[in-house]
């Protein structure tokens, strides 16, 4: 039986505002620790940087969720990666060639956490590397254009082998990590990293959601239990740079709350506006904060504020933080947005 599917599904934008928020966070955290004698926020904000697994489960839900009506043989990849790349590059370059400016005046400022200067070619296309792209935020991208290329290869399936087609993929990236094949090179260690599964997972929550109602008494349960999954690691803490254990800390609490969303949003729940307004700057929040959270350092250093409360630094930070992302988005991820669509119609009629 056919189930209907909304156009919009606002509790998962939202949840891109919150894996933006707390990405923002666990960032902030460190820059607090080494500006501020007496921070406020704990060591364990750390964990704040689940916010990108959350990214990479959305991702792949999304991927699916998109194409769930295309047929197989490959006639719609040309536009599904046109679609990809004019999302994920554009506004990534324009952020990048901001930072490009200030780095050959002040490479500190932005690239000061690597032992090694940035890797150009990665730099521009987001390829597997051993060295971070200037902004350095973007090697979660190389992981999102890694998994978009590949996914285009599944679409060259029926659209009833697809699930078989990802089931395959998820058993070679867990065979390749055992077996220590990410040792050979910078591509085999993208390639089988743990952190596809992620993306991966996310597929696999969008499959249930295209086939199963739901309802909202579920999907409230499933929202619940996913937040309170993934705050417990707060309390916990532990090594969260271990990708394999990150992933099976961190990847059914997400799905949890991802097909929560995803259920409520099918069932008419309202989601809060400025939720639903900060995940539509989700992706200009997560390319300029380090830089906006940076400058606020400086500037407060500049005018000696260092012995204000902390909390007054952390509400500066986040706001400008929230101002230059909501300014980005209108001034220029906006129209590039409204650009690619205009492209993708005439290419793509």
């Amino acid at each position: 039986m056919s189930i209907a599917t909304p156009s919009r599904l606002d509790h998962v934008q939202a949840l891109r505002g919150l894996a933006a928020m707390l990405v923002l966070l666990a960032h902030l955290a460190l820059i607090e620790r080494r500006s501020l004698a007496d921070p406020f926020l704990p060591v364990s904000m750390e964990w704040g940087m689940m916010g990108v697994d959350l990214f990479f489960v959305i991702s792949g839900f999304i991927m699916v969720f998109v194409t769930r009506d295309w047929r197989g043989g490959g006639g719609g990849v040309p536009e599904f990666l046109f679609a990809r790349a004019t999302r994920i590059y554009p506004l990534y370059w324009v952020v990048t060639a901001a930072l490009l400016l200030v780095w050959v005046v002040r490479p500190d400022l932005v690239f000061s956490s690597s032992p090694n200067d940035p890797q150009w070619l990665n730099t521009l296309l987001l390829v597997p590397s051993a060295a971070y792209p200037l902004l350095e935020v973007g090697w979660t991208l190389v992981y999102e254009m890694m998994f978009y290329v590949l996914f285009a290869l599944i679409l060259f399936l029926p659209a009833k082998v697809r699930p078989a087609g990802l089931a395959v993929w998820a058993a070679a990236v867990i065979v390749g990590h055992v077996g220590g094949w990410q040792a050979a090179g910078a591509l085999a260690f993208h390639l089988f990293s743990p952190l596809t599964l992620e993306f991966l997972a996310g597929t696999a929550v969008a499959l249930i959601y295209l086939r199963m109602r739901g309802n909202r008494t579920v999907a409230f349960a499933l929202v619940l239990a996913g937040l309170a999954g993934l705050a417990v690691w707060f309390f916990i803490g532990g090594a969260f740079q271990d990708q394999g254990a990150r992933v099976l800390r961190l990847t059914l609490p997400a799905c949890a709350l991802l097909l929560g969303a995803a259920w409520l949003d099918r069932h008419g729940a309202t989601a809060p506006a400025f939720a639903v307004r900060l995940g539509d700057w989700s992706y200009s929040l997560y390319l300029t904060h380090l830089l906006s959270l940076v400058l606020v350092e400086k500037l407060w250093g500049l005018a000696g504020l260092e012995g204000l409360p902390a909390p007054v630094f952390l509400i500066v930070a986040v706001g400008t933080a929230l101002v230059i992302a909501a300014l980005t988005y209108r001034l220029i991820e906006k129209p590039l947005i409204d650009r690619a669509r205009g492209a993708r119609k005439r290419l793509f009629p």
